[in-house]
């Protein structure tokens, strides 16, 4: 049976600019663009994980931004947490760092489109 290597998450964006500069703060670097000038399609990358942005347009970006969710697997997410934290506006108001019942510490950021992000590191026993 063949196995499941990598996901690449494409996340909706209604203002390209303003999301490559969240993205910036929170360590991800650009490696691709469709579009010089106006992209519409980009993608960025932070070590191991990869993300995709998509402009959409007509106001649905941020409709279809608050319905979407991704999960990163982190090896530090306190360190991880400090640095975030230093960015006001990044961590989500409900997001801040904790142990959840079932097994992780985690946090989240909300992206300027709405998407939740959530950085975890599961609990040793």
């Amino acid at each position: 049976m063949a196995a499941l290597l990598k996901g690449i998450p494409v996340l909706p964006v209604d203002n390209m600019g303003e999301t490559l500069g969240f993205y910036a703060k929170l360590g991800f670097t650009e490696t691709f663009r469709d579009d010089a000038d106006k992209p519409g399609y980009v993608g960025m990358k932070r070590d191991d994980v990869v993300i995709h942005l998509a402009r959409v347009d007509g106001g649905l970006a941020r409709t279809v931004g608050e319905q979407t969710m991704a999960r990163f697997i982190v090896d530090d997410v306190d360190g991880l947490y400090a640095e975030y934290r230093k960015h006001e506006g990044v961590i989500h108001p409900n997001g801040k760092l904790q142990d959840k019942p079932w097994g992780t510490r985690e946090f989240a950021v909300l992206d300027t489109t709405g998407v939740c992000i959530t950085f975890y590191k599961v609990n040793a026993d």
